[in-house]
């Protein structure tokens, strides 16, 4: 008989710790479904409140975009019909008149005649006398002379005359010196203007100018002699030397 309460009273013990333990797992459920509820909802009204904030702030900036698309849309047009006006005026440009087009050429031409008109004159030299070329300019070249055997320059030319021949001014002038160089004797140099000059050498003493004179082309200045002593062992001649901005250059060349 004890042995069947004691059996009793154990059951009893086991039956109520049963019940705390389902009372205690069933308190902890429903704490814990509220606390995911509540959680739950609490996300669910931040989600909501940022979502309407963002819409709020997508609805303000909304109206400005039309705007910007409208404005470029604008500015392209504008510059198309830019573009589309620049090349038909181009393509529709007219031609130059051609009267115009010849008064141009005239008026050019004009120029052209004032320009020739402002150069200094370039005359062309005659020969003093007419003879033969015995002995040529040589260019700053040295060569061998006949009468003193030693090489040296010909900055002249020699033309072939008889003593007593007329010697002539070889273009319009005026007279710059009359000497006896020790030489080439009795010799007359003619400045002719734009640094153009010649002298007349191996003359007589009947020259029939004087410094300061003024000579026309052609005009006579005196006679072939033999005078120059560089060169007397060359056959009668008038040397001839003609000089340009001070440097001696051939005289055949301005002939």
């Amino acid at each position: 008989m004890n042995n069947k309460k004691s059996f009793l009273s154990g059951k009893s013990f086991y039956v109520a710790l049963s019940l705390s333990v389902a009372m205690v797992g069933a308190a902890c459920y429903f704490a814990y479904t509220k606390t995911a509820d509540d959680i739950t909802g609490r996300l669910e009204s931040s989600l909501s409140a940022e979502m309407s904030s963002n819409d709020k702030e997508a609805a303000e900036l909304k109206p400005d975009v039309p705007k910007v698309t409208k404005a470029k849309s604008e500015r392209q047009e504008y510059t198309a019909t830019e573009a589309r006006e620049e090349s038909e005026a181009e393509t529709q440009a007219p031609e130059p008149d051609e009267e115009v087009q010849g008064d141009v050429d005239e008026n050019d031409g004009s120029d052209n005649q004032s320009e020739e008109a402002a150069k200094p004159e370039e005359r062309k030299l005659v020969m003093p006398v007419e003879g033969e070329i015995i002995n040529e300019f040589s260019a700053g070249e040295l060569v061998k002379s006949k009468t003193t055997g030693a090489w040296q320059t010909h900055n002249g030319i020699d033309i072939e005359a008889a003593i007593g021949d007329a010697v002539s001014a070889a273009d319009k002038g005026k007279v710059s010196a009359v000497d006896s160089d020790p030489l080439w004797g009795i010799t007359v140099t003619i400045d002719h203007g734009n640094g153009v000059i010649t002298r007349y050498c191996n003359l007589n003493d009947g020259v029939t100018v004087q410094v300061g004179q003024d000579v026309s082309s052609g005009e006579e200045i005196g006679a072939v002699g033999e005078t120059a002593d560089i060169e007397t062992a060359e056959t009668s001649h008038l040397h001839f030397e003609t000089l340009k901005n001070g440097s001696f250059v051939n005289p055949m060349d301005m002939m």
